[in-house]
C-alpha cells in the first residue's frame, strides 16, 4: 500500500495542452469579484468591481509550454470565458460541474486567473 501511495506521488503529472486543444476540467464554478479599471487594485479604493466565474478544479493541473505561453504548474483555479449567452449555464454556480473549451493564458488586467477557459460546454458532474 506505501509503495502504490509513493508512486502516486512521484509519477510525473501529465500535462494538458493551450488551444487549440480542447480540454474537460473537473470543479466547482464561484463566481469572484476582482478590482479592475483604472489601477487593478483595490474595489474599496474605487476600482471598478470585475465579476467573473472560477472554476476550482478538484485536483490541481499543469499547462504545458506552447510557442504563444509558458507552462504553468499547480493551477487549481481557472477562470471562465463565456462567449455566449451565460444565462443558460447559471443553474451550475456552485456545483461541481464538468466544463469544456480551450486553454489559454493570462495577458491582460482582466484576467484574474494564470490560465483561462474559453466554455464551449458545461454539465453537471455524474
Amino acid at each position: 500500500m506505501t509503495l502504490i501511495l509513493l508512486l502516486l506521488l512521484t509519477t510525473p503529472q501529465k500535462c494538458l495542452s493551450y488551444e487549440p486543444d480542447t480540454v474537460a476540467l473537473t470543479g466547482t464554478i464561484l463566481r469572484h469579484t476582482f478590482p479592475g479599471p483604472p489601477n487593478y487594485e483595490s474595489v474599496a479604493k474605487g476600482d471598478q468591481p470585475e465579476r467573473v466565474w472560477v472554476l476550482h478544479l478538484a485536483a490541481p493541473m499543469c499547462v504545458s509550454a506552447s510557442s504563444d505561453w509558458e507552462k504553468e504548474t499547480g493551477v487549481s483555479q481557472v477562470q471562465l470565458v463565456i462567449t455566449d449567452d451565460f444565462s443558460q449555464y447559471r443553474k451550475f454556480l456552485g456545483r461541481k460541474v464538468v466544463v469544456s473549451g480551450t486553454l489559454y493564458r493570462a495577458h491582460t488586467g482582466h484576467h484574474h486567473t494564470k490560465v483561462l477557459l474559453t466554455v464551449s460546454d458545461i454539465k453537471n458532474r455524474m
